[in-house]
């Protein structure tokens, strides 16, 4: 579905049929609950959802542009729902579950409900899009100022806007050890806890999505170029996860070390959401310079899934689909000065 965003502008039959054929199939394969699979296997037609939480709201948004299904659109929505598990209005996931599926996301994720954001519009359900959007700034954005009790606060039993409880016992709080003084979206809340790096892709989903105005926006991007996480967009995340940070997993085993795979390492798909953040902003001449990095890039990678965050050698797998898509969609936004809002249901630089 990530492909699908640039693919959908080359005038090729062939990619259009690979593309309405996934989408076919993933829908075929929706469990009755409305969930839809991350990937159905080729050879068996087994559908896998262990990493689950993210590929029903990428499905309504490729099906919504190539071959829009309001009935099962539905069944999916219904099935995210029941992910806002405490009413908050915003939807949680397992540990691992999006598409940073060994890496330590849980909770409520922050690009897993931007995305959310961009799904409920491209449902045409603008009022609840709303809704989330204002609830990812109360509890994701943070202000640098090290206040954590703003973040964490709805996952007491007795929620008050003081560091006391309603019988006036002090509240243990986290205290902000990374990026304290800098202000940006939170990559995750977690019981009592709240990630601290700099999630790239969902910080900008928030600017993609609407969910930013403009000068949160101005400080994400500022934060991307003033940590020069653009210099091969784009870094996943900063700082990397170091062993004995709380975040840090034994199953992270000889990948996820630091500055490798989801923990610091280089993804193209995200450098082609980085040029449509800076083309949605403006930043027009960021943008050029921004997609000729990617160029840069996608060539010594021969469209690499990643590569490593500090030597830039590719480390996984060439032609990877979703490299290559993203670079198309990232050369539309280039070429048209403005991202299409077929996608993001944005228009003039205002979510609709």
């Amino acid at each position: 579905m990530i492909t699908l965003l640039g693919a959908q502008h080359v005038p090729d039959s062939r990619i259009r049929a690979g593309l309405l054929a996934s989408i076919s199939l993933l829908r075929q394969k929706q469990a009755n609950n409305g969930a839809i699979p991350n990937n159905v296997d080729c050879a068996t037609l087994k559908p896998n959802f262990r990493a689950y939480a993210d590929a029903g709201l990428w499905w309504i948004i490729g099906s919504s542009i190539l071959a829009p299904d309001p009935e099962a659109a539905a069944r999916v929505l219904h099935w995210y729902e029941c992910q806002d598990v405490d009413q908050t209005g915003i939807i949680s996931m397992q540990e691992s579950a999006d598409w940073q599926d060994l890496f330590r996301t849980r909770g409520k994720g922050l690009y897993l409900n931007c995305l959310y954001v961009i799904a409920l519009r491209a449902s045409g359900k603008f009022e609840r899009a709303d809704a989330v959007s204002e609830r990812i700034n109360r509890f994701f954005w943070y202000r640098g100022d090290g206040d954590m009790l703003r973040h964490i606060r709805h996952t007491f039993s007795t929620e008050t806007p003081e560091q006391q409880d309603s019988l006036g016992r002090r509240r243990w709080l986290p205290v902000k050890k990374h990026l304290v003084t800098e202000r940006y979206y939170l990559p995750y809340l977690g019981f009592r806890a709240a990630g601290e790096w700099f999630d790239s892709l969902g910080n900008l989903l928030a600017i993609l999505a609407g969910v930013a105005d403009e000068e949160q926006t101005s400080e994400i991007l500022d934060f991307i170029e003033r940590q020069r996480m653009d210099s091969a967009p784009m870094r996943s995340l900063t700082p990397v996860v170091q062993p004995g940070d709380s975040d840090w997993c034994d199953y992270y085993g000889m990948l996820n070390v630091p500055n490798q795979y989801h923990n610091g390492g280089v993804w193209p798909f995200i450098g082609g959401f980085y040029v449509a953040a800076l083309v949605r902003a403006g930043r027009l001449t960021q943008a050029s310079r921004a997609l000729d990095n990617l160029t840069v890039l996608n060539r010594a990678g021969e469209f690499n899934e990643w590569h490593h965050g500090e030597t830039l050698a590719p480390m996984g797998v060439m032609d990877q689909a979703w490299s290559a898509g993203m670079y198309l969609f990232a050369l539309e936004c280039v070429s048209r000065s403005e991202v299409p809002e077929r996608f993001f249901g944005i228009r003039r630089g205002r979510a609709v």
